[in-house]
């Protein structure tokens, strides 16, 4: 007998759902987001960047299973600015910010004794987030580590959309006392909103909770109701910014001997995330970013960011030309290099398409989506992209890198030519010059010149 033919309307549905499931192959879900934020980590402090001397086999791992950026910039060359950049996707002079008079008890004597610190100033409450954007879409966030985007109880970390915290608000802590290096100089260790000290090394400390908040999260995702709930785990190390301390804190190691060695647990710290994602059998659903907050403040004649010229607080590359690197397997091609300029400001932008969530109407963001780019699909279109510390600031487009001060252009040099800095082209190339200059004053009158 002859084989009859399915209806019209039943083959419409068929030829549907062969192409969902094909879909189903190739788009991937939404995926768990982890940021690993080193602080103080110049550009050549890693064996995948070049450096024969430290040891770092996780991170250079985490490099060969996806791509490596060779051209990625913090947006600040200090802590906070780039802090406030990639919780917001935005030049930070954009952001809302806060000095609020009404003070916290422990503030208020602070203020009264030294009125020229501002302990009350943070970031304001209303900014619209990275962990407020992903929890629309479903995200569980934490904070492990380092906050500095606000001193005051005001300003806690769970008050922009985080659902955990531990770790330190403040910009540095000592690595066994867990006592404020900056500011007030009392106890910075937080559990949630509580101030509550534990014993041990601040990298293995907060390793620890890192590793139990994949832990108990893959177990919630066991259950139906939290099954497609992912996570955004943000890690914001203290490694390896000052003090210079290791695991031993009676060590007499030279500086630059604890300096590398801070690296080398900031590495052991990385493995101890991979083996937790491996356990779980998670890495294929999870994206990793690893990267570092600003330029280094290295010990006296220790080379961090060799070739460049710079450091913490430095306008040259430097200061805030960092390393990066992005992996998810099966999504990233593995091994890769790129040279696609990338600011800590482009994350937000990036999750936020790759949870399926937008930002509210007319809420401007600086920041572009760059999976594109570490997918090697296509290539990110030139831009030109801002520094500002103080009165310095540069201005880059191509590879033009123009620094002034106040309104006064200084230096012009050429990044393809001369990656060092050393020769200065602003005589030369007055065209360049004033097309980077006026950009740059466009930009300070566009967001301002806080």
């Amino acid at each position: 007998m002859p084989i009859s033919r399915p209806p019209f309307f039943l083959s419409l549905f068929l030829l549907g759902v062969t192409a969902l499931l094909r879909a189903s192959e190739t788009v991937p879900p939404r995926p768990n987001i982890i940021v690993i934020m080193a602080d103080d980590l110049g550009y050549s402090s890693l064996g995948c960047y070049g450096n024969k001397q430290i040891k770092t086999p996780h991170i250079d791992a985490l490099a060969a299973s996806g791509v490596r950026l060779m051209d990625f910039h913090s947006n600040g060359a200090m802590c906070t600015p780039t802090r406030a950049a990639l919780m917001t996707g935005r030049y930070q002079q954009r952001c809302a910010w806060v000095d609020d008079e009404e003070l916290s008890p422990i503030y208020h004597q602070q203020r009264k004794e030294n009125p020229a610190q501002r302990w009350a100033w943070g970031i304001s409450p209303e900014e619209w987030t990275m962990p407020k954007m992903l929890a629309k879409a479903g995200y569980r966030s934490a904070l492990i580590g380092k906050w500095h985007l606000g001193y005051d109880v005001k300003f806690h970390p769970l008050r922009y959309g985080f659902d955990e915290f531990r770790g330190f608000v403040g910009g540095g802590v000592d690595y066994h006392k867990h006592i404020a290096t900056h500011g007030l100089k009392e106890l910075d260790w937080w559990n949630q909103q509580k101030i509550s000290n534990e014993k041990g090394y601040t990298t293995d400390l907060l390793t620890r909770y890192a590793v139990e908040f994949l832990d108990r999260h893959v177990t919630e995702q066991a259950t139906a109701a939290a099954a497609a709930r992912p996570f955004f785990l943000y890690l914001a190390h203290a490694a390896p910014h000052s003090p210079w301390q290791t695991r031993d804190a009676d060590s007499r190691k030279s500086s630059a001997d604890l300096y590398r060695e801070m690296i080398e647990t900031l590495d052991e710290s990385v493995g101890s995330i991979l083996k937790c994602l491996q356990k779980h059998q998670i890495m294929k659903h999870t994206l990793i970013i690893f990267c570092s907050d600003n330029g280094p403040q290295a010990p006296r004649g220790f080379s961090a960011c060799t070739p460049w010229q710079g450091k913490k607080g430095s306008m040259l590359e430097g200061g805030h030309r960092v390393p990066c690197i992005a992996s998810w397997p099966g999504i990233i091609p593995t091994g890769q290099t790129s040279n696609e300029v990338v600011m800590t400001m482009d994350f937000l932008p990036t999750f936020a398409k790759l949870a399926g969530t937008e930002m509210p109407t007319g809420h401007v963001l600086d920041g572009s989506d760059v999976m594109p780019s570490f997918k090697k699909e296509t290539a990110l279109p030139e831009r030109a992209l801002h520094w500002r510390h103080g009165a310095q600031w540069a201005v880059r487009k191509g590879s033009w890198k123009l620094l002034g001060t106040g309104k006064t252009a200084r230096t012009l040099v050429n990044l393809a030519t001369d990656p060092s800095e050393k020769i200065n082209l602003l005589e030369k190339h007055p065209r360049h010059v004033k097309e980077l200059l006026d950009l740059h004053l466009r930009w300070v009158a566009e967001v301002g010149a806080k």
